[in-house]
């Protein structure tokens, strides 16, 4: 009696009993796999995620020693889960004597003795010795056919030596880190208008929540005079290192250079933070990590603070990069104002970023929202609104259009303004577009696609660009390029003849090129000052309403989402059309008034709005 209670608590349903360690010349099997979790799990009382990654390390170590990659650790403990979870349901349903029931457990119990495959899915591809590749295939069969026998000593050798190279690198960082770091304890602000440099003070592994280096105090008392100034500019000395030179003359003085202020205006200059997070290699291995740009602007600053690392994309993780970046130069005082795009996280009225940094600061900031960003939803909802809504990542259209470009004959063009039905619709404003495009053609563009979009208008509407007529290869048309979608449209439409299209596709192509052409041009590239913004939102407001009489479900889609976004137009921000030298001076003295009508909130808001 005693012996059989002892057994049956042993013993575990369908795989026969537990392990406490992994032994063994192959890779696991489930029945390994699953002894090993459940030891942890029922024997030694360990909760299920803390056992499936205790086993997984252990799994590991069988897959690293074989030389196969592996799958994201987080990957390897859900499938562990799941087959505790399948044997878990057999269990409870053990006691039914059904077909199902056996045949269920007939199909586990083959599988234990197979290979638990963790394998990463492209190991195959990235494993570069053959043996290595074979020793896996033959793993993947019945019986797991083969072992892992003694140790390749030349490439043991190999790995040790890239070891110690990546080690080396490693201290190499660490060494130019600590430079970096004496080099930014002496640094301020540069504020010259000459010379700005603004990548030389990056932090490269700057990982929120990391530990960061003692905060420094601006110094009060000037140092760079208007005649010292002058004597650096003409010797050439840049602001760095004169910064440097300044710094240890004032310590063979005897002086204490953290009351000094080194550089040319040390004055408390109101500045905006700028942020825009972005998803880029790591400098080592081959994983994507969240890096975050930070910067400052203001009078004759223009500033980078850090590239700090991040955990993740969130709103706290970003507003907590800002608010370190921001307290370790010393400057919490200085910010005024907040520049960001319009994600939500970012935009969040919880757990914001620029939500989050108020509270950081303490204090309010002014929201300058990027009007581009806001832009991209409006050139989407026209879009969608023509050639409809896909999940693919990319446009099927467009993808096929990229595919058939080699084919395509770049001399034999049609322009849009050769159909009747656009000439009629472009006649009022032909012109105009024709000299708008070319003005700032004549200007720097701050991207190629900018500057291929104003060319494609001019050939779309048949005049010649000032470097001839030339198109570019068909690039990125993820959703996320937002411009993509304009370029790819203009494009397609000009060498229909040369591509086939359907009807539908035709004619969709030819409502987004109309549309771009009369409403989004100026109202995408227009009013690059802040100053401008809220008097070019109100006529393009007033554009995409108008635009009902040519096509009235692209003037309700775009002008319901440009509305739904005028939060970030605040109050605030209206006031900058004083600055506005299109606004009229009549129209500044009744927006005066309006503002002065305390006793009426009403005339102040019908103002506004």
């Amino acid at each position: 009696m005693l012996a059989n209670a002892t057994r049956s608590r042993t013993e575990l349903y369908l795989i026969g009993s537990s392990v406490s360690e992994l032994r063994g010349s192959k890779l696991p099997s489930l029945r390994m796999a699953l002894g090993f979790f459940l030891h942890l799990h029922l024997e030694l009382n360990e909760t299920i995620r803390h056992s499936s990654a205790a086993a997984v390390t252990e799994l590991a170590k069988f897959w690293r020693k074989a030389r196969i990659p592996m799958r994201d650790h987080q990957n390897c403990q859900t499938k562990l889960e799941q087959a505790f979870e399948e044997w878990r349901l057999l269990k409870k349903n053990k006691a039914r004597k059904s077909s199902t029931q056996q045949a269920t457990e007939a199909a586990f119990v083959s599988r234990l003795e197979d290979l638990f495959d963790i394998a990463h899915a492209d190991a195959l591809n990235t494993m570069s010795i053959q043996e290595d590749k074979d020793f896996l295939l033959a793993q993947r069969e019945k019986g797991r056919r083969g072992s892992m026998v003694g140790v390749d000593e030349t490439l043991a050798c190999k790995e040790k030596r890239v070891s110690e190279r990546e080690q080396q690198t490693l201290k190499r960082r660490q060494q130019t880190e600590n430079i970096q770091q004496i080099e930014a304890s002496t640094a301020e602000l540069t504020t010259s208008g000459s010379e700005i440099s603004a990548a030389e003070d990056v932090d490269s592994e700057g990982a929120v929540g990391g530990s960061r280096t003692q905060k420094r105090k601006r110094g009060r008392k000037a140092v760079v005079t208007p005649e010292l100034a002058a004597a650096l500019d003409r010797t050439k000395v840049s602001d760095r290192k004169a910064v440097f030179v300044i710094a240890e003359t004032a310590k063979s003085l005897g002086m204490t250079i953290d009351q000094l202020a080194l550089n040319r205006d040390s004055s408390d200059v109101p500045l905006v933070v700028h942020w825009d997070g972005k998803l880029i290699p790591d400098l080592i291995g081959k994983e994507k990590v969240d890096r975050l740009p930070v910067l400052v602007s203001g009078k004759e600053v223009l500033q980078l603070l850090t590239v700090a690392k991040l955990p993740s994309g969130t709103g706290e993780a970003q507003a907590s990069a800002v608010f370190g970046a921001i307290e370790d130069w010393g400057i919490p005082g200085n910010i005024r104002a907040m520049c960001f795009d319009t994600t939500s996280s970012n935009t969040g009225r919880i757990s914001g970023a620029c939500v989050l940094l108020e509270q950081k600061l303490g204090k309010e900031l002014l929201s300058l929202a990027c009007r581009h960003h806001i832009m991209e939803l409006v050139i989407g909802a026209a879009f969608r609104v023509c050639m409809g809504s896909t999940s693919s990542p990319e446009v099927p259209l467009f993808k096929r259009f990229q595919d058939y470009w080699r084919f395509i004959d770049t001399d034999k063009y049609e322009t849009g303004i050769a159909a009747d039905d656009v000439a009629r619709l472009a006649d009022d404003f032909k012109q105009s577009t024709i000299d708008f495009a070319n003005k700032h053609l004549e200007q720097s563009q701050p991207r190629d696609d900018y500057k291929e979009f104003l060319e494609l208008v001019l050939i779309f509407l048949g005049a010649t660009p000032a470097r001839g007529v030339r198109f570019m290869s068909p690039g990125a048309m993820h959703h996320a390029r937002w411009m993509s979608k304009v370029i790819y449209s203009l494009k397609i439409w000009m060498f229909k003849a040369q591509f086939r299209l359907t009807l539908t596709d035709e004619r969709g192509l030819h409502d987004v090129c109309v549309f771009a052409v009369r409403v989004y041009l100026k109202a995408w590239i227009s009013a690059p000052l802040a100053s401008g913004a809220p008097y070019s939102d109100l006529l393009l407001l007033k554009s995409l309403l108008e635009y009902s009489s040519i096509h009235l479900a692209i003037s309700k889609a775009t002008s319901n989402k440009f509305s739904g976004n005028l939060w970030y137009l605040s109050p605030e921000l209206v006031g900058l059309a004083f600055f506005d030298s299109r606004v009229s001076s009549s129209t500044k003295r009744l927006m005066v008034s309006a503002m002065q009508s305390e006793d009426d909130p009403g005339t102040y808001q019908a103002y506004h709005h």
